[in-house]
């Protein structure tokens, strides 16, 4: 499976901010429409907007907490009429131990960036 190359590019610079709680790079990575939905190891699942994702980061990066794991490997990223989707899985510990997550993200062009409007994510006890 070939990879397309600007959408891995885009993803990969949106783990980086996110990573290193870069807030001004992470904002310009999503879309201000953007919906977040994880399926949790327990079945329930948890949504976030824009406004959510961002504090979310915005209180890892004020709380002084390390840096979260940049590591993925991209599963699948292909353009489909003029939407970006991307597939990969990380590890990644939020404090409760290292779990598996498997993301799915669509991406669109907005000011000739690719950008994320849809993040859907499996969490997995690692």
């Amino acid at each position: 499976m070939n990879l397309n190359a600007t959408l891995t590019q885009a993803v990969q610079a949106l783990i980086n901010a996110g990573c290193h709680y870069h807030l001004e790079e992470l904002a310009q990575c999503y879309t201000q429409d953007l919906q977040i939905v994880m399926l949790q190891p327990n079945g329930e699942t948890a949504i976030f907007d824009y406004e959510q994702n961002m504090a979310f980061f915005q209180n890892l990066r004020d709380s002084g907490a390390a840096p979260i794991n940049t590591t993925v490997t991209f599963n699948y990223a292909q353009e489909y009429n003029g939407i970006g989707y991307v597939m990969a899985t990380r590890l990644m510990n939020f404090g409760a131990g290292e779990q598996k997550i498997i993301f799915t993200l669509m991406l669109r062009q907005e000011a000739g960036k690719w950008r994320v409007f849809r993040e859907h994510a499996v969490i997995q006890a690692a």
